[in-house]
């Protein structure tokens, strides 16, 4: 069995739910022994969708390591930032100077493209995995064809899940399914800690599609339920401008507006909110959320538009009676009743059950490394 793995995707300061993945993911294999590499972005990439400050998770794990293109790229024609060939150059670095086995890939582009490079350069096992997106807007469409499909077909392995299996099984002949993401509800299971009024919150990215369908409508809900409910916007973006124009200075002073929030930050936030807005109907692809299940398993309420939230997450995660209340968005004076009497007596927090316990999903993880048999690093001399 490997001992020695890098993961290598999005990561903190990164927003978003591969990043998220990525950070739990560490720190379960770590705890079980693991000398695990992150392979991450420089610390400015992302730009508006970058989380702000400089926030370290707690309990720091001595067999866990991150590292991070650390030069600028000079300036040259055709003005290109260079980050793929940075990340490549990084991975075989870490490959060579710490002995790695497994290159483990967490989106497609670029990540997975570079892992496939690094793999054929150095001879470490890869696994690939995905998001949504990189297969939506990469895959499917075609971008990247060649690479993409030759870093599907060489991989040792591939990761995914029940939505995506016949998109690569005829690809490749060892393909994993997964549930899309698994909570650590041992990092979760923190008791209320909500204040006398109720708490509501949104959170998310803000792109110029979202903001002008599910950002206005959850405002408009809040404006009507702020004056007996603190409210909280967890978001940020291209679009955070523009909505806050849009809703003007007394709107905007009713919420707290705190940007983006580290994946290790997330547990003790859900502790303190009593219901989240989850509007699914403007998302481009899938309507599973990775914050709406952390959010679940952390007793947290769901005030959704989607008739079929519920069975979005089956297999997934056993909801609670009464967890979810659905809304018409349309109905403002009504969806404020609603959610009065749903907080002050229908709905009781209690955390949701996962279908599959954190420990088992790594517990997945290991027997997926093992089965890849012994390495054979390739001479890398050439690289010193």
């Amino acid at each position: 069995m490997s001992k020695k793995i890098a993961l290598l995707g999005k990561y903190y300061p990164l927003e978003g739910g591969n990043a998220s993945r990525t950070y739990w993911l560490a720190r379960g294999l770590a705890r079980k022994g693991y000398e695990i590499h992150i392979i991450a972005d420089r610390p400015d990439a992302g730009r508006e969708y970058r989380i702000q400050g400089d926030s370290k998770p707690s309990g720091k794990l001595s067999n866990l390591f991150v590292h991070r293109p650390a030069y600028e790229i000079p300036w040259h024609i055709p003005e290109s930032d260079e980050q793929s060939l940075a990340l490549l150059d990084l991975t075989l670095d870490v490959i060579r100077k710490h002995n790695i086995e497994i290159v483990d890939t967490s989106y497609l582009a670029p990540y997975g493209m570079v892992g496939h490079i690094a793999s054929r350069i150095t001879g470490v096992k890869h696994v690939v995995r995905h998001g949504v997106s990189d297969v939506e807007d990469f895959f499917k469409k075609g971008v990247f064809n060649t690479l993409l499909h030759g870093t599907i077909r060489s991989a040792d392995a591939v990761i995914t899940d029940v939505r995506y299996a016949d998109t690569f099984k005829p690809l490749n002949g060892n393909v994993h399914i997964q549930h899309p993401y698994v909570v650590d509800t041992d990092s979760f299971a923190i008791p209320y800690a909500g204040g006398e009024r109720k708490h509501l919150a949104v959170a998310g990215k803000i792109n110029y599609y979202w903001d002008r369908r599910a950002m206005r409508q959850i405002s408009d809900h809040m404006h009507n339920l702020v004056e007996n409910y603190d409210c909280t916007c967890v978001c940020q973006g291209i679009g955070l401008q523009e909505i806050q124009k849009s809703l003007g200075k007394n709107t905007i002073s009713e919420y707290a507006w705190p940007g983006f929030m580290a994946p290790w930050e997330m547990p003790r936030f859900l502790s303190k909110v009593d219901a989240l807005f989850v509007l699914e109907k403007p998302s481009p692809h899938s309507p599973v959320s990775n914050l709406a299940m952390e959010a679940l398993c952390a007793g947290v309420g769901i005030i959704t538009d989607d008739a079929d939230f519920s069975k979005h997450y089956e297999g997934i995660i056993s909801i609670n009676e009464n967890q979810v209340l659905l809304i018409n968005p349309a109905e403002l004076f009504a969806t404020s009743s609603a959610v009065n009497n749903w907080l002050s007596g229908k709905w009781v927090r209690k955390p949701a059950l996962q279908k599959i316990s954190f420990s088992d999903y790594i517990a997945e993880n290991e027997k997926i490394y093992a089965s890849l048999g012994k390495t054979h690093i390739l001479n890398m001399d050439a690289y010193k």
